[in-house]
């Protein structure tokens, strides 16, 4: 059980290339009516939302992910993973990643992005300057520094999510997107495998389910996107060699009109 556990938080590292009240679905759609129009520039309308972790298909902690609107065409997110007490006994893991940008012409556009990760035996560092009018990318791992070109449609890590929620919402899902994580350049091939309804805490929600892998990789995460919030992902599963070893489940969701 510690080994699994062990292994579970370990894996959550290679994976991730903020209290919650717990709210029934039809509060949550209602709420999500009331303020649908409050961000207009926004794809999805503000939130905090709070997902179960598993590893290996043991609990292994939990994981919280928030949007907040900026003024009128800004955006942060953020993006946390907290181990239970059995896994917090047995290593210090802890993720924390935020993620700043804005809203041009529909499309997302990425400033700034860091992710500090502890695993008790590494310690990562990631930053990410996005400067759109030099089409470069200062980008820092640890002590490794690196300037990247950038071009229209390029993002980070978290603010993919923000990105692929305004594609389902146009109906204009891309093959793949292209990223910066790290130091490196990176391209995810995605797929659109059709839609499927899930029994959650929130309820049955209807979803889209879509795929991402590398094309040089072992690994499939698959993303379950519920139409009915604006397309925010209620489900997140890896695959690594055929075996799932990760999954997120949503857990609860707070909308903010602010």
């Amino acid at each position: 059980m510690k080994h699994c556990s062990r292994n579970a938080a370990n894996n959550w590292l290679n994976y991730r290339s903020n209290s919650l009240m717990k709210m029934t679905y039809p509060v949550v759609l209602a709420g999500l009516l009331a303020i649908s129009t409050a961000h207009a520039d926004l794809p999805i309308a503000p939130f905090q939302a709070r997902y179960h972790l598993y590893g290996s298909g043991l609990p292994v902690g939990e994981a919280l992910m928030s949007l907040d609107a900026v003024g009128a065409q800004g955006y942060t997110m953020h993006f946390e993973v907290r181990p239970n007490k059995l896994v917090a006994l047995l290593t210090s893991h802890q993720i924390q990643e935020q993620a700043s940008g804005e809203i041009h012409n529909g499309q997302v556009q990425p400033l700034y992005y860091e992710r500090q990760a502890d695993t008790g035996r590494e310690t990562q560092q990631v930053k990410l300057r996005f400067n759109w009018p030099a089409a470069q990318v200062e980008a820092r791992r640890n002590a490794e520094q690196a300037t990247l070109p950038l071009s229209p449609g390029v993002t980070d890590p978290l603010s993919l999510n923000l990105a692929v929620m305004r594609d389902l919402q146009s109906g204009q899902l891309p093959e793949q997107y292209a990223l910066v994580d790290g130091t490196e350049p990176r391209v995810y091939q995605v797929r659109n495998e059709g839609e499927e309804t899930l029994n959650t805490t929130l309820g049955r929600l209807r979803t889209v389910r879509v795929s991402q892998t590398r094309p040089d990789g072992n690994r499939t995460t698959t993303f379950w996107f519920a139409a009915e919030l604006q397309y925010l992902p209620v489900r997140i599963a890896r695959k690594k060699n055929g075996r799932e070893d990760l999954r997120l489940e949503i857990r609860s969701l707070e909308r903010s009109a602010h």
